[in-house]
């Protein structure tokens, strides 16, 4: 029954071994039981935790406009090893990543109202960091937004 659920919910949207985890401790399943359905959804192909952070990459990269560092993070809280993580991260080029930090950089600038460039850098590049971008890939875009 549990585990025809589980099928059910990875074929509808991509899962990861840490969410299915944590929906099958919420329904109260011990660790044994926890165990041997987390490893026949993997044997079946309904779970595969590289698919899912190719996945989680491309879609809060472009669509989120999320930075590598936030999402490693998020993958690193749901499980995922740092050798998927790496493998995963691949999907982002690294002038993709620029050119999207420098577009919201850009647009964020229009919106800030600040009283010297000091503090509109700052604002900037907390900004930038909140987005989870690198710290010296969000200053050397700043101080190009902000010399333009």
């Amino acid at each position: 029954m549990v585990l025809q659920r589980m099928q059910a919910l990875c074929a509808r949207s991509e899962k990861c071994t840490g969410d299915i985890k944590v929906k099958l401790v919420k329904l109260g399943l011990n660790e044994t039981e926890i165990q041997f359905v987390v490893q026949k959804l993997v044997n079946d192909g309904f779970v595969d935790n590289f698919r899912y952070a190719r996945f989680f990459v491309r879609d809060k990269s472009r669509l989120n406009k999320w930075g590598r560092v936030k999402i490693v993070s998020v993958l690193k809280s749901k499980g995922v090893s740092e050798g998927i993580i790496n493998k995963a991260l691949l999907e982002i080029s690294p002038e993709t990543n620029k050119k999207t930090l420098t577009d919201l950089v850009a647009r964020k600038a229009k919106q800030i109202k600040a009283k010297s460039t000091y503090e509109l850098k700052s604002k900037l590049i907390r900004f930038g960091m909140s987005r989870g971008f690198e710290m010296d890939l969000v200053i050397n875009v700043v101080n190009e937004v902000i010399t333009e």
